[in-house]
């Protein structure tokens, strides 16, 4: 499982990366942010910015230098200010986002899965929050082996016995994954997310170009969503859903992307796997049991992206 275990690898290097010693600083953000210390944060921002010519130097320390300058130039923004008046912030994270190959401004992966966790970073230092970065990260990492499982069925036949082991991978993956976000949508209430949190995931502008706080899409069950059930060519929502793709892949990190392109050179795993039962001369005992765990997979799919269904699960 290549794509999960150097994704791990990488997050963990990132989130115990420290290149601007910003753990003690950073504690003071949240204290900052109540107060509205707008000469606070810019100070902060100055700071951080000016530490990067000496002490950035690879993809790993890249990542940790856009996480922490994320954390201080979204607060500027929500609170009114332009992050573009610190100096040669705009050119530092074009810079930054390159050496990373990564999007240039924090994403859901610097805020959650690459933030220290015996040092947390955070916008208000509420529990809510708190709890909101440990559900995601804790959803992130379970997608991996899941997209990993999902990208090893790509060239198996419906009557492959591995097929079922790896469609059942995936299942505990995405479940878990759906688990951890049913964890914050049960905890944070939507005036907490909306007027507290939320604020301080602002869109903006790097190279002349928007790009978005973290947030939901940026995540990897994008690439669950590519290698099942993406439309195929010549369906009505085809056109839609490329530009949806155009959008929201950039956000992805760099061997997500390539696990993107992989995955679209093959057809969606639903659609071709029917197709091939259909045609199957008989349903053997392989055939059957790929296609209950398919639908077992499907069922937390859709039981995730439509939650005001009933789906009843398997007996």
């Amino acid at each position: 499982m290549l794509l999960a275990s150097s994704m791990r690898d990488l997050d963990l290097l990132v989130s115990g990366c420290d290149p601007f010693d910003a753990a003690r600083d950073a504690s003071r953000l949240p204290a900052l942010n109540r107060t509205g210390d707008v000469s606070g944060l810019d100070a902060l921002a100055r700071l951080w910015t000016g530490r990067v010519p000496d002490r950035v130097h690879d993809p790993v320390t890249a990542n940790a230098a856009l996480r922490d300058l994320g954390f201080v130039l979204a607060s500027l923004e929500r609170h009114g200010v332009d992050y573009r008046t610190v100096p040669c912030a705009e050119e530092t994270l074009l810079k930054l986002g390159a050496l990373a190959e990564e999007v240039p401004r924090d994403s859901v992966y610097t805020y959650a899965l690459r933030n220290p966790r015996d040092a947390v970073r955070s916008f208000t230092g509420l529990p809510e929050e708190a709890l909101f970065i440990r559900e995601v990260r804790t959803a992130g990492i379970a997608l991996r082996p899941a997209v990993d499982a999902l990208l090893e069925t790509l060239a198996l036949p419906v009557d492959d016995p591995e097929l079922a082991e790896l469609l059942a991978e995936a299942t505990r993956g995405f479940t878990v994954f759906a688990q951890s976000l049913l964890s914050v949508k049960r905890t944070i209430t939507p005036e907490t997310f909306s007027f507290e949190m939320r604020p301080y995931f602002p869109p903006m502008t790097v190279g002349g170009q928007v790009l978005y706080g973290p947030g939901g899409a940026q995540m990897t069950p994008l690439l669950v969503d590519i290698l099942l059930i993406r439309p195929e060519p010549g369906e009505p929502r085809e056109e839609w859903y490329e530009q949806y793709l155009a959008e929201n892949l950039l956000y992805l990190p760099a061997a997500y992307r390539a696990a993107s392109d992989l995955a679209r050179r093959h057809r969606p795993l639903l659609p071709r796997l029917v197709d091939e039962a259909a045609r199957h001369r008989s349903h053997g005992p392989e055939v059957r049991r790929n296609l209950a765990e398919l639908r077992s997979l499907m069922r937390e799919v859709l039981r995730f992206r439509l939650p005001i269904c009933n789906w009843p699960r398997p007996t």
